[in-house]
């Protein structure tokens, strides 16, 4: 039940990094040819994407057993993608309607698929980079623990 917990609650920071950093990518895109880009959107991408690996390893860290890891940074990336990859297309929407129309005309559905694309691809991401950065987190983990005298 314990894992459980740890789930939810890496998941949940997680989808919270991803909305916030999203909220700042919805603004820049809302911004764009408004004048040149902020690097300000590459630093906070940076932080949100160093903030999701620390959930992860400390995920590892805290299981210390390599299947239970993967198993535990493969579902928190599936929810954690999942939820999150719908919030950041929910966020970015408008704006990347403002923009595909500025340079070509599609179709209505166009964008939602893209969209949809885009969430199915978060997912996978999170669910591989999870399993693996958790993976990482055990290792750590038993790299730093003080082994017996011999």
């Amino acid at each position: 039940m314990k894992r459980v917990y740890a789930i939810a609650i890496a998941a949940g920071a997680l989808v919270v990094i991803g909305t916030l950093e999203a909220g700042e990518s919805a603004r820049q895109l809302a911004d764009l040819g408004r004048g040149p880009l902020a690097p300000a959107g590459a630093g906070i991408t940076a932080v949100g994407f160093v903030a999701s690996c620390v959930v992860y390893l400390a995920l590892g860290w805290w299981l210390r057993d390599d299947r239970a890891a993967i198993r535990a940074g493969l579902i928190t990336g599936l929810v954690a993608g999942a939820i999150g990859g719908a919030i950041r297309a929910l966020l970015i929407a408008d704006s990347v309607k403002v923009i595909v129309a500025r340079y070509a005309a599609v179709p209505d559905a166009f964008i939602g698929v893209a969209l949809a694309v885009f969430v199915l691809l978060a997912t996978a991401v999170s669910a591989a980079g999870g399993a693996a950065v958790a993976f990482a987190g055990v290792r750590l983990a038993t790299a730093w623990r003080p082994r017996p005298p011999a």
